[in-house]
This record gives structure tokens, C-alpha cells and sequence, in this order.
């Protein structure tokens, strides 16, 4: 009887909290006002420390400084074989030679921000990732389990921020 109480607690204490959303970790509803490159950056970063379905990737950084991130996400089980799941791709494409797998995982990229004037995609691309790991959304775990979905939430990041300022 002791231990019934005990083990219960202990079972809440190390369940995962559901990840914030965007408007919860920045403090202000999305289209409320112009989120700042650095924030979107931490936001990607937060949700690739708590999620073992969202893995965050640096590609490199703009001329002024600023990291060009991607983020991928997909089911628990691609996220353990991406590797095999790539290479398979590139069976199917003709650019390695050798037998491919019978599954068909499909793989969507996403890009953001291409223009430095978009007013909104940042904001498009925090939520979308948001609506792809929310637990609330039953659909997106089963579109996740034959699909990896690359996000990059915004290519000219110097351009848009200095849209943002000057808005």
C-alpha cells in the first residue's frame, strides 16, 4: 500500500510535459509581432532538447552572423533510422546503386523566408512545427510514421531581420 503512492508520484515526476507552444515559449501570440531570427533559433533548439522526435541540424551561418538551422522531424522509429531511410532515397533517385527497402518513407523540406520581406513565414514555420509534435494532434502521428518532414525555417534570416527592424 505504501509503495502504490510512491511509485505513482515518482511516474508523474519523470513524464515528459507536453512541449510549449510557440506562444507560450515567446510570450505573445504568433502575428502578434515580428519575432526576432534568434528567438525562432531558440525555439527549434528547445523543442530538439525536449523531444526525442525533432532533431536540430546547423547548416551554417549568413554573412551577418546568424546560424541557418533545419529541423527534422518524424516518428520516434524514423527518427532511429534516418540514415537508412536517406540512403534508400537515393537507391530510388539512381544515385547509389543497390536494392531499396519495401518501406516508402516520404520525405517533405520545408523552407521559409526566402525573401527578406515575408512578413510572415517564421512565424508559419513555428507553427507548423508546433502542429507537427503537438500530442493533441492524433492525425500528425500517423502521417509521421511514413514521412520525415525536414523544416528550415528561414533562408535569408539577415534579410528578414532587417525587414523586421525597419518595419
Amino acid at each position: 500500500r505504501f509503495l502504490v503512492p510512491f511509485v505513482f508520484a515518482a511516474t508523474l515526476a519523470t513524464a515528459q510535459a507536453p512541449p510549449q507552444s510557440p506562444a507560450d515559449f515567446l510570450g505573445y501570440r504568433l502575428g502578434d509581432r515580428f519575432t526576432r531570427h534568434h528567438r525562432v533559433v531558440e525555439y527549434f533548439r528547445y523543442l530538439d532538447d525536449a523531444l526525442p522526435t525533432v532533431a536540430v541540424t546547423q547548416y551554417g551561418e549568413t554573412y551577418e552572423k546568424r546560424p541557418l538551422i533545419y529541423a527534422v522531424v518524424s516518428s520516434p522509429e524514423n527518427m532511429q533510422r534516418l540514415e537508412a531511410i536517406r540512403t534508400d532515397h537515393l537507391r530510388r533517385t539512381g544515385l547509389l546503386t543497390g536494392n531499396t527497402g519495401p518501406e516508402k518513407i516520404a520525405v517533405v523540406w520545408l523552407s521559409y523566408n526566402v525573401h527578406g520581406n515575408e512578413a510572415n513565414s517564421m512565424e508559419a514555420a513555428m507553427k507548423t512545427i508546433f502542429e507537427l509534435i503537438n500530442p493533441a494532434q492524433a492525425t500528425t502521428k500517423e502521417w509521421l510514421r511514413n514521412t520525415v518532414v525536414i523544416i528550415d525555417p528561414c533562408l535569408n534570416p539577415d534579410g528578414r531581420d532587417r525587414y523586421a527592424n525597419f518595419y
